[in-house]
């Protein structure tokens, strides 16, 4: 069943509110201009009345408009990261699953004498498993998620991810699903720029978590096309976007949005060798890091 937006529907609202005012205002002008000398009837001066009235009514619905749109946001995001834990519990379960078999064939090799086989074994079987144990060092479920669910969407594109988390994240003052929002907005906005067609092998993408003694830290980048400089500014404004007929532009203003609430910063740099996306956000609301 398709859910009812609800920020359509204020904005249809706002609209009509709009196209009901510039009505009665032609109404008014007419009336007022051509008409008020051939005409006594005291209604006709109630226009302004209504006019100003219908002006009210579009105020209250676009006031109205953004904390509806930010709550839809969250209920959004509160629901992929939801997806993402559902996502991540299967595949620790599956992996649980396949380390039962591997420890059966380990032990068979070494029952068997084949101690180079089994150390071989053993070596490919733990690369596998740490390219999911190392997400896993959050203490933040829905990050542990979303980066597990990054970089199955990197590898069902061909993209080839490192992810490094050298950080709990423990005490970090940004909301878990805000958290969530900030780091999949990026790592998407990277996504799409390794997504092109004039970029088809060898496409890379590093995701680096870490801390230090005042501020959790992220660094995100990929071996896609450049940023012009005159745009590294520009591709945080709401609504810009470099994506010809694709997107709204607002995943990294909200980014920008969300760190700036926390006295975070987020910025970019980027040249033909790779774009790196890289933020902060201080331990403590209040300080900074520099």
């Amino acid at each position: 069943m398709k859910r009812f937006n609800i920020q359509k529907a204020l904005m249809l609202m706002a609209v009509l509110n709009v196209l009901v005012a510039l009505l009665i205002i032609a109404v008014s002008v007419y009336v007022f201009v051509f008409r008020l000398e051939e005409t006594s009837d005291p209604e006709l001066f109630a226009l302004p009345v209504v006019t100003l009235l219908s002006f009210s009514c579009v105020a209250v619905v676009v006031v109205m408009l953004r904390p509806m749109h930010l709550h839809n946001l969250r209920l959004r995001q509160a629901e992929n990261s939801l997806e993402d834990l559902s996502k991540l519990n299967n595949v620790l379960r599956a992996q649980r699953h396949d380390f039962m078999n591997h420890l059966q064939v380990v032990h068979s090799l070494i029952e068997l004498g084949e101690h180079r086989e089994a150390n071989g074994y053993i070596d490919r079987v733990y690369a596998s498993i740490e390219k999911v144990s190392s997400m896993l060092r959050t203490c933040i479920p829905a990050v542990n998620a979303i980066l597990e669910a990054k970089r199955k969407a990197c590898q069902s594109r061909g993209i080839e991810v490192a992810i490094e988390v050298n950080t709990s994240l423990e005490g970090i003052p940004i909301p878990d699903w805000k958290l969530c929002g900030l780091l999949g907005n990026i790592v998407d906005n990277s996504i799409s720029a390794l997504s092109g067609d004039d970029k088809k092998a060898g496409r890379f993408m590093s995701i680096e978590i870490f801390e230090d003694l005042k501020s959790y830290r992220f660094r995100i980048s990929n071996n896609g096309p450049p940023i012009p400089q005159e745009l590294w500014d520009r591709i945080f404004d709401a609504g810009f976007t470099t994506k010809q007929g694709h997107g709204q532009g607002m995943g990294l203003a909200i980014c920008k949005e969300i760190l700036s609430m926390y006295n975070g910063k987020l910025w970019v740099i980027s040249d033909e060798y790779e774009t790196v996306f890289e933020g902060f956000v201080p331990r403590c609301h209040g300080s900074q890091p520099f």
